[in-house]
């Protein structure tokens, strides 16, 4: 587990970014001595900031931040926020591996639809508009490619995880937005989803799909998807253990690769911008260099 983490490529974007904006490096180790840990507040040991990674209460790894005592608090608060946002789900997704056994025995629910509220005041299209767009507005593609064609978001409020689609939409610059219950009568195979072009499907409470639907989108994001696809954004404010007993578990494995939670999400835009390019999108032939 370790050596992959040090391996993986947004571990070294992450490295860059504390490099640039905070001047300072980053060491991952494997936590084999616990005294020194008191909770899983981040802690100063000598000049050197220590950042323990946890998972549901378990701490796995310690971040080390070295010679990080000339950052004042806010600074090191910061650091201490990136640091988890990016390390912590790679350690969350070796934590479900291990109950990858557990997963294949969990029951599978169907569940009635609620409602979902649409974004903003200006009604979204229909189904016959979508694919009736003129092919240059839905070919022209998204502005950034990302590493999935599905990003799950946890986060307990449903105003918050909104937000954080609606910024992730306008990050790859798709060219619409609609929500999966608009449009969800007339999608029956993975083709009528791929042949929407490059635009973002938004389902708020995924533990809402029946088993039929959680199917549809397993066929669609279980193929190679383009570029100039659709983005399929799952929600819940509940967290993935608690999804396991409504979704199938291949889609549960799904959302829990690309799980995104909202909750330890920077507050303001521009952070929260950095955040999710880190997590989602492609390294560019100039940032591997």
């Amino acid at each position: 587990m370790q050596q992959s983490t040090l391996d993986s490529s947004f571990v070294n974007r992450l490295r860059q970014i504390l490099s640039s904006r905070y001047g300072k490096g980053l060491q991952i180790r494997q936590l084999m001595d616990l005294t020194d840990v008191k909770s899983e507040d981040a802690f100063t040991k000598g000049r050197d900031l220590h950042i323990p990674l946890c998972v549901n209460g378990a701490i796995l790894g310690t971040a080390v931040i070295p010679s990080a005592d000339d950052l004042n608090k806010e600074k090191q608060q910061g650091v201490t926020q990136l640091v988890r946002m990016v390390l912590e789900p790679a350690m969350y997704k070796w934590h479900l591996e291990q109950k990858e056994a557990n997963l294949m025995e969990l029951s599978k629910a169907n569940l009635t639809l609620d409602n979902v509220l649409l974004f903003g005041e200006e009604p979204m299209p229909t189904i016959d508009e979508i694919l009736s767009a003129d092919d240059t507005e839905l070919n022209e593609g998204p502005a950034e490619d990302l590493i999935s064609n599905l990003i799950h978001l946890e986060g307990r409020s449903e105003l918050t995880n909104k937000k954080v689609a609606l910024q992730l939409h306008e990050i790859t610059g798709r060219w619409a937005f609609v929500p999966f219950n608009d449009i969800k009568g007339q999608l029956h195979s993975s083709q009528d989803i791929a042949k929407m072009g490059a635009m973002t499907i938004y389902i708020e409470n995924v533990a809402a799909l029946n088993s039929a639907e959680q199917e549809l989108l397993m066929d669609y994001i279980g193929e190679d998807r383009f570029s100039d696809e659709p983005l399929i954004i799952t929600s819940s404010f509940q967290s993935l253990e608690e999804l396991a007993a409504t979704l199938h578990s291949d889609l549960l494995d799904e959302v829990s690769v690309n799980c995104f939670e909202v909750d330890r999400a920077p507050l303001t835009t521009q952070g929260l911008r950095e955040v999710l390019e880190l997590f989602f999108m492609k390294e560019s032939p100039l940032d591997a260099q």
